[in-house]
């Protein structure tokens, strides 16, 4: 019987060895379990990632895309202006010139003439960071305004002038 109960003790002990590793187990995950979590855990994720990874790359490819529009932009509005402002020196050009051959319009109106002559030389559209230079366009559309309204002229720049496709 002693080795019955040897027999059956080392049974129980082998049954509560076997519990203990059983409550071990739960904590102590098997590798493949894990990985499998794992793989199911970037499953989930994998969409998240896919969004702000794509997210981060049209964040760059807009920034260099922004710049390039804006660098069109810029010429574009750059070349409108100078075109304008060239207008505008053309038109004085013209006035003095008849202005020389007819004896002048009257004292203030060539006064103005050469105000507005000053003025176009100043402007000087040579600095594209210039931040002033709107202002200073919009003084000038202004000016050109009254004189053409003292001149009792009805002429008015329109950037469509430059589309008739004449060629100097």
């Amino acid at each position: 019987m002693g080795d019955d109960a040897s027999s059956g003790g080392d049974a129980h002990d082998a049954k509560n060895a076997r519990v203990v590793d059983a409550d071990t187990t739960p904590t102590e995950e098997p590798t493949s379990q894990r990985t499998l979590e794992d793989a199911l855990e970037e499953c989930l994720t994998i969409e998240t990632r896919a969004f702000d990874d794509g997210f981060d790359e049209g964040v760059v490819d807009g920034r260099a895309l922004g710049v390039e529009e804006g660098k069109e932009l810029g010429f574009r509005k750059g070349f409108e202006l100078a075109e304008e402002v060239g207008y505008y020196a053309g038109c004085v050009a013209v006035w003095k010139e008849c202005a020389a051959r007819d004896g002048g319009f009257g004292e203030r109106v060539d006064r103005l003439i050469a105000n507005f002559d000053r003025a176009l030389e100043e402007s000087a559209l040579g600095n594209p960071l210039d931040e002033g230079i709107l202002d200073r366009v919009e003084s000038l559309r202004g000016k050109f305004k009254t004189l053409v309204a003292l001149l009792g002229m009805r002429a008015e720049y329109s950037p469509a002038d430059s589309a008739l496709g004449f060629s100097f």
